[in-house]
C-alpha cells in the first residue's frame, strides 16, 4: 500500500509541472498586458488640444506569444501592418471614428465617438455591433485558433448604454459572440466613466465576466485582474474609490 501510493505521488508531481503550463498558456501575462495597454495609450490615445483625454477603443486579436511572458511590445514587432497614424487620425474624425484596415495581416481595430448630432454613439458599441457583423467579429475571424484578443477601453463601458440589456446598443451579445472564440481573451479599461462612479458597478462589471475575463490597467507597469467569477466579487481595485498608492503594483 506504502509502495503504491508513493508511485502515484511521483506521477503527480511528473505531471504537475504540464499541467501549470497548460493553465498558464490559456491566460494572458499581466505584466505583458501591461506594456500592451501602455503601446496603446502611447500609439492611439485621443486627446484635446489641452491634451485632456478622450475615450477611445481598441481590439487586437495577435498570435498568443504576444500575450505571455517576456513579449515586450515595440513599433517593429507589434502590429506592423497598422500604422499608428492613420489609426489616430481614424478615431478623431467623429463621422465616422472607426479605424478598420483591410490590409492583409491588420491585427487591429479602434474607435473613438461618432457624432449622431442628439448623440454619439460609444467606442465600445462601434466595435462590437452589431454582434454577428461586427468589426470584433470580422477581427476575430481573421485568426480563429491559438491566438489572444484582447478589447480596451479607455473609459469603463457605461452602465445606461453598453451594459443595459434593454438597450439596443448594449455591447452584451458581442461579449458572447467573443465567448466562443478560441483565443486568449482580456477585456481591460483604466478609468471609470464618470457618470457612472457612484452606480453599482460590482454588479454591472459581472456581466462583463461572465463572457471574458476583466482587468484594469493603470499604468505601464501595473494592472488588476478584477476576477468576479461565479459568486466571487469583483476586485476593489476595479472599482472606483479606491487609493491604489497603497496597494502594491501588479497584484
Amino acid at each position: 500500500m506504502k509502495f503504491t501510493v508513493f508511485l502515484s505521488g511521483l506521477l503527480l508531481l511528473f505531471l504537475l509541472p504540464d499541467w501549470t503550463e497548460s493553465v498558464e498558456d490559456d491566460t494572458v501575462d499581466i505584466n505583458t498586458l501591461a506594456r500592451i495597454i501602455n503601446f496603446f495609450e502611447q500609439n492611439f490615445k485621443r486627446v484635446d488640444k489641452d491634451g485632456h483625454p478622450r475615450q477611445y477603443a481598441a481590439a487586437i486579436n495577435v498570435p498568443k506569444h504576444q500575450c505571455q511572458q517576456n513579449f515586450f511590445p515595440a513599433q517593429n514587432n507589434f502590429l506592423t501592418h497598422d500604422n499608428a497614424l492613420n489609426v489616430k487620425n481614424a478615431i478623431t474624425d467623429e463621422t465616422n471614428a472607426l479605424y478598420q484596415s483591410s490590409e492583409q495581416g491588420s491585427e487591429l481595430i479602434a474607435a473613438g465617438t461618432r457624432d449622431q448630432k442628439k448623440y454619439k454613439i460609444h467606442s465600445e458599441s462601434l466595435l462590437l455591433n452589431p454582434a454577428d457583423n461586427s468589426p470584433m467579429t470580422n477581427l476575430l475571424n481573421k485568426r480563429k485558433n491559438d491566438g489572444c484578443s484582447i478589447f480596451y477601453t479607455f473609459d469603463s463601458p457605461c452602465v445606461d448604454t453598453c451594459l443595459n440589456p434593454t438597450n439596443k446598443a448594449n455591447i452584451l451579445d458581442g461579449l458572447k459572440n467573443w465567448k466562443k472564440h478560441n483565443s486568449i481573451k482580456a477585456f481591460v479599461f483604466k478609468d471609470f466613466w464618470k457618470f457612472d462612479k457612484e452606480k453599482d458597478l460590482q454588479t454591472k462589471f459581472k456581466q462583463i465576466v461572465a463572457h471574458v475575463p476583466l482587468f484594469r490597467c493603470v499604468s505601464e507597469n501595473q494592472c488588476y485582474a478584477c476576477k468576479g467569477e461565479g459568486n466571487t466579487p469583483i476586485d476593489a481595485n476595479c472599482l472606483p474609490q479606491r487609493d491604489l498608492t497603497t496597494v502594491s503594483p501588479m497584484q
